[in-house]
């Protein structure tokens, strides 16, 4: 019993090259990997989950009580909003809202001063100053196993494509 295979070497060129032309300008592949991870980010933060899939700590009743919307961590709109970019072979995902960084890590207590005003108005009371708990940690990015396998079916489908439209 014998068997025989055949190589279409020319055919395998075009297909490794079509890879290397894929993988030395990235840019189309990240753009589908942006799109892809920010979809699940903005999933997980509706749902009020950190990246491992734990629930973020609740608002306190304070808070409660003077939010104008009920959505964690979505007063104007703007903490949550996210966006992703791809400048060469990097993609960049994250928020311009300066105040997520204090959202992601948490804060220690701290003293909240007015600035333009002689006091401060929160919770129908008027104060000189408040002095604030600190808020806790509400991971807003990380890179999980989930999110890991996400890029990794990513690639390789977008690779699949490439190879099946070779002649």
């Amino acid at each position: 019993m014998q068997y025989a295979i055949e190589f279409q070497v020319s055919h395998l060129a075009r297909a490794l090259e079509a890879v290397r032309r894929e993988i030395a300008t990235p840019q189309e592949m990240l753009g589908s990997l942006g799109e892809s991870l920010l979809r699940v980010n903005q999933e997980r933060h509706d749902a009020g989950l950190a990246p491992d899939g734990t629930k973020w700590k609740e608002l306190s009743p304070l808070t409660l009580q003077t939010k104008r919307k009920s959505k964690m961590l979505f007063d104007h709109g703007d903490l949550l909003r996210f966006h992703y970019q791809v400048d060469g072979d990097t993609l960049r995902i994250g928020t311009n809202d300066w105040k997520a960084v204090f959202h992601h890590f948490g804060t220690k207590p701290y003293t909240i001063t007015p600035k333009k005003a002689k006091a401060l108005k929160f919770g129908g009371m008027f104060r000189k100053r408040v002095n604030h708990p600190g808020l806790p940690s509400r991971q807003l990015v990380g890179f999980p196993p989930s999110d890991q396998q996400l890029v990794s079916d990513v690639i390789e489908d977008h690779l699949s494509a490439v190879l099946i439209n070779v002649r």
